[in-house]
Parts: C-alpha cells; sequence; structure tokens
C-alpha cells in the first residue's frame, strides 16, 4: 500500500507555487513544490494536454455545462505549448495509484473515520480527504490536506479549469466532509522497538529518523527549523511544543 504522505509529496510537485499561503508549513519545502505544475480538466487524471484532448473535452463535457467557447479557449491557452499535464480532483490521487474513480466513490469506498467536518472531532491529518457534498448527498469535488498555517489545515487540489492545481486554506472553501483514504493509503509509520529520548548532546543526535519526526512537527505547526536530521536547539522547542500541547490535564 502507497503511504499518504507519499501522496501529498507527488500532489506538492504538481501545485502551483505562487498559489502556496504565505507562512503555510509543509511536509517538503517550498522550493519542491510547483516542479511540475498541472492544470484542471475534466475527467482527466494526469492527461498530457494536447489540442485534440482541449476539443474532446470542450465537445463531450465543457460545451454541454454552459461554456462559451471564447471562455473555454481563454482558460486553456497555450497549455499544448507549454506541455502542460492536467486533471480533475479525484484525477490527482488516481494518477498516484493508477486507478480511475469519482469523488464519491473515494468517500463512501474508500474512506474511514469520515463523517461532516462539524462532526469528525480528531485533529487532521497529512492526506486526509475533504470533500464537498452537493445538495443530493453525492461528494462532487475532493482536496487534500497538506500541512497547516497557524493550525488551519491547508489543503493541495485540483481546484478547476481556471485555478489548476493549486494549494488553498481550509477556512476559504466549502468544504463539507472529511475522511482518511486508509483502503488506498497507508498513514502509520513504523513503529520503532524503543522510545526515542531527545536531548540536546554532543555529538548532536541526528540521522533519518530526526528528519522525519522534523518534516512531521513542521507539518503539524510546531516549527522545528528546515528539516536536516538534526536534533539542535529549534527541533527541541518544536518537540517541548507539542509535548506541551498534547499532554494529559
Amino acid at each position: 500500500m502507497k503511504k499518504a504522505h507519499d501522496f501529498i509529496v507527488y500532489a506538492l510537485s504538481h501545485a502551483k507555487r505562487e498559489s502556496i499561503p504565505e507562512g503555510a508549513v509543509l511536509p517538503i519545502d517550498r522550493e519542491e513544490c510547483g516542479i511540475e505544475p498541472w492544470e484542471y480538466l475534466y475527467g482527466t487524471t494526469g492527461h498530457a494536454v494536447t489540442k485534440e484532448l482541449i476539443e474532446e473535452r470542450y465537445e463531450h463535457f465543457y460545451k454541454k455545462k454552459g461554456w462559451t467557447r471564447e471562455s473555454y479557449d481563454t482558460a486553456t491557452e497555450n497549455w499544448p505549448e507549454l506541455k502542460r499535464k492536467a486533471t480533475d480532483c479525484q484525477g490527482l490521487l488516481d494518477s498516484f495509484l493508477g486507478t480511475d474513480v469519482t469523488a464519491n466513490y473515494c468517500y463512501t469506498a474508500w474512506c474511514t473515520e469520515r463523517g461532516s467536518v462539524d462532526e469528525v472531532e480528531r485533529p487532521y491529518e497529512i492526506g486526509e480527504a475533504l470533500f464537498y457534498m452537493n445538495s443530493e448527498g453525492r461528494m462532487t469535488h475532493v482536496g487534500f490536506v497538506c500541512g497547516f498555517l497557524e493550525g488551519e489545515p491547508v489543503a493541495v487540489e485540483a481546484r478547476g479549469i481556471r485555478f489548476g492545481v493549486v494549494v488553498t486554506r481550509f477556512s476559504e472553501r466549502p468544504w463539507t466532509h472529511r475522511g482518511l483514504v486508509t483502503k488506498m493509503l497507508s498513514y502509520d509509520e513504523e513503529m520503532r522497538d524503543e522510545p526515542l529520548v531527545l536531548s540536546l548532546t554532543r555529538p548532536m543526535i541526528q540521522g533519518e529518523h530526526i528528519l522525519h519526526l522534523q518534516k512531521a512537527l513542521n507539518a503539524l505547526g510546531y516549527y522545528c527549523g528546515t528539516p536536516d536530521g538534526k536534533c539542535g536547539r529549534i527541533t527541541l522547542s518544536g518537540v517541548r511544543e507539542f509535548v506541551s500541547r498534547h499532554a494529559a490535564v
């Protein structure tokens, strides 16, 4: 089973870097995001954009949805020349998994610990799916938690033809439901046999486990500096903040 963290890294590589809210804490450095920005086109899952694909999508979908030719051509202008790829909202996950389903199927068949955003009380997790439910009770759009900004989730989503794949603040989007895609993605890191005791020493504790810890705490909003795999004062400060926030009363 593929990891939720790896999917988010993949999704962020296709998000337009300029869309990332200032100050957002992500699992990877900002410079690693947007290395291959993707556009949005309904019915695609990372397809290379060609003039033929643009025409086919207009005739079989966008025209029926009331788009004028002029508006559609303006929205997709220069995509073939820029050698862009395109996806729809669920297609972002499908392109990673090699599947082709709908957002509604993702919610009903793949998600657990799911429900409305007002009812599910557990903390948000990196890779968690966010949904918009229409008036008929179907999930018609999906995005994925990719980080935090001052404690608020931010999501990577293939938002629409005028936006492409972008990163948005939770409060600025009409999400109604959430769930963990546990049937297709793994959210659990391998448990260590022995507990890891952190202290500032010389030589400094360092290694891959520290790197993963730094990335995880940064993503949750507990700043550990730039992840480098070294347990310094900034890392310990982030750990102490996390422990004090979650310590039992």
